[in-house]
Order: structure tokens, then sequence, then C-alpha cells
């Protein structure tokens, strides 16, 4: 686990760690003084609670011990719980859209299990510059009291790309060091937990080519994968009526049209499970459906949808096996404010201009998403369900 904090002098920090708050007996202490503190813990436990404090300048940063739980052993049939983040960098809607998932959080406990386990982001964390102000004030305050227990992973988005802060602040895999195909380059990479293999590219600066090495490299990846759940998360949506328009060809440097023409073959014929983007300040969903890489105009419902799924107790529900049958595609860029859009995508049949975010709840039989408005509401609920499983050997 890597903790990280900031101070406004340069000092040495330290980090006492421990199985119980009352017994920090493990210290680490960073070698040089810097204002932007990193402390990594390791030799530690699969899924077990630890319990920290942060010493700066002799004294203790917080009254009382925080605490975080350690990944799960790759592979292990746990259920997972996800929160995604869509652009919440953005400030109109932030407070009352974290206040309703938390109060949603309070009313569905799991057993046993903390509130979540993880938290991914679809990029956009500081608005509208990306400077490390921005950073602490819209993203890193809003969250600190789950930041503290919950690692986030953030995607990289057009609006971090206007600094390095981005970078100077967030850890990134880049030797595989949770699981899957070391990518070594900052830039994307993939993680697993429990069941899930989760990757997170990047379409802002990333070579969007056919070919190229950030798709090759993802092609190997997900090959490797033996994961029953494959999930990816970037910025630009393939697919979007919001707040723009994918089909638009000059626009952000044609990403959107790249993303869906040169990246969606290569993770649809690896059997990616769902596929979470931003940029476009809504919410909107797919049902299962797959090669689909035109514009709008050019898709056709009756060969491209594989699933329409039905509805059960005003939820769809949708079947498909281990690694074929459609790929769901959902654009959140909704978690700081939401936007009202045309929402006229023949892809999207589900749209909404409330602002809101997501958990993904996960298992061994089914992925099951629940989208919480601000106002406390679950405006769209989803379940993917895989009718088989692979032989592994």
């Amino acid at each position: 686990m890597t903790l990280r904090w900031g101070s406004e002098e340069a000092t040495k920090d330290s980090v006492y760690f421990g199985l119980s708050p009352a017994e920090l007996t493990n210290r680490v202490t960073e070698s040089n003084a810097t204002t932007n503190h990193r402390i990594s813990l390791s030799n530690l436990e699969p899924e077990t609670r630890y319990y920290y404090r942060i010493q700066h300048r002799g004294q203790w940063r917080s009254p009382n011990a925080e605490w975080f739980i350690t990944a799960p052993e790759p592979g292990q049939s746990t259920n997972t719980r996800i929160w995604l983040l869509g652009d919440p960098g953005k400030s109109a809607k932030k407070i009352p859209v974290r206040d309703a998932a938390l109060k949603w959080l309070q009313q569905h406990p799991r057993k046993n299990k903390t509130a979540m386990d993880l938290i991914l982001t679809t990029g956009d964390q500081a608005y509208p510059n990306g400077t490390y102000a921005e950073y602490v004030n819209g993203f890193l305050m809003p969250y600190q009291g789950i930041f503290k227990n919950v690692a986030v992973w953030p995607a990289f988005g057009n609006h971090d790309a206007r600094r390095w802060t981005f970078y100077k602040l967030f850890d990134r895999p880049e030797k595989g060091e949770f699981g899957g195909l070391a990518s070594n380059t900052h830039s994307y990479f993939s993680f697993d937990y429990a069941q899930s293999h989760i990757v997170i590219l990047d379409s802002h600066d990333a070579d969007l080519s056919a070919g190229s090495e950030m798709l090759s490299w993802v092609a190997k990846d997900l090959a490797q994968s033996q994961q029953h759940w494959n999930i990816v998360v970037f910025h630009h949506p393939p697919y979007t009526r919001g707040t723009y328009d994918s089909d638009r060809k000059k626009f952000r440097k044609n990403r959107m049209n790249r993303v869906r023409k040169n990246v969606l073959p290569v993770l649809e014929k690896a059997g990616v499970d769902l596929v979470i983007a931003g940029h476009s300040h809504v919410y909107e969903r797919s049902h299962l459906i797959q090669n689909h890489y035109g514009l709008s105009v050019s898709f056709d419902r009756d060969a491209m949808i594989k699933d329409a799924g039905k509805q059960i107790n005003r939820q769809y529900v949708y079947q498909k096996s281990y690694r074929e049958g459609g790929t769901m595609y959902m654009v959140l860029g909704s978690s700081g404010e939401g936007n009202q859009g045309r929402f006229d995508h023949p892809a999207l049949p589900i749209a909404s201009a409330k602002a809101g975010s997501v958990f993904l709840d996960i298992d061994s039989e089914s992925l099951r998403s629940r989208y919480i408005s601000e106002d406390g509401d679950i405006f769209d609920q989803f379940v993917i369900r895989k009718i088989t499983t692979p032989s592994i050997p």
C-alpha cells in the first residue's frame, strides 16, 4: 500500500503501522525531506486491515489511527464493491453526489465487509487547469475522509493534461506490481483485484492508432488475464450525445472517433465486459453490443445488440458467456455536475442529465451496477451474469 500526503514545509515524515490501532509497532521514515510525501508499506498480508498514523515534525497528523485493507489474492472469490466517479473535478454537484452515495452505502451495508473496496475515476480530477491547488481543493479535500481508507485509481483526462501535477500526485504500477502485464509507462496500466482485471488506458496523450504501443500492450494484457471479469476505464467515450457528440470528427483531435475505430475492436476481441468513460458530463449506457465502430447512423440494432436485457423489478438483466456476447459501454462524467444532452445516440438507450455516481458489486456470478443520482434515487441499475466459466489449468 502506498500512502501519499502533502505538507507546507519540507520534512522527513514517518508512518507508523500495525494490526491494531493501539500497537503501531512498525515504522517507515522517508529518506529525503519533501513537501510531496510518499511511503510504500511492503510485506503486508492480503485482505487484512492495517492501522496507520503519520508523524510530521514529531507530531501526529491525525488524532486517531486511520486504516486500510489490503487487496485479496487475485482470483479469490469474494464480493468486490467499486465506487465510480466521473469527472469529479467539477464542483456544482460534487457534494450532493458524494453525500447521496455515502447515504446509500449506509443503507446497504455488506456483511463483514467495509463500505467499499476501490475507487475508480474517469479522469478530470481538477478543473479547469489541473493545478496543485485545484487538485487539493476540488478532489483531495472533498473526499479526504474516504481516501484515507480506500485506494483510488484515477484515469487521465484532458483537464489533468494541462499540468504535470497529476503524475506528481498519483502512483501508477508500471511493472505489473498488482497483476496484469507490465506496461513500463505511467500512461496506462492494469491490475487485478479479487476476480476482476481492471485496465486504465490513456485516451488523451497515448497514440490511439491501430497497432500502437498502447493497443498492442492492452491486447496482450487482456489475452493473459485469467480473471472472471475484465473492466476497462479511460476518459474519452466512444459513444455519447451528452455534453459532446462522439460523431464530431474535428473535436478534441478526433479522439472519440479514434477510440471507437481503433480501441474498441481490441477490447471486444478480448471479451471485455464493461467499458467506462467520462468527458461528457452526463450518464449514458448501452446494452451488450458489439462491432459498432462507425458513426451513429451506422448502428444496426438487430446485428450489433447482442443482448438488450430483460427488465425485472426495475433492473436490466443481461446474460453473456465467458468472453463472448458483447460489451457494455457506460459514460460517466456526471459526478461533479450533470448537463442536459440530446441523448439520441442509438447505441445508448439509457441516459440522464442528473449528476451522480456508480457502485459496482462484483462476484463470481454477476456484475451489478447502480447509478445513484444526486437526489439519492437509483436512476439505472443492471446486472450482467456470466453463463459459463473458463476452464483454467
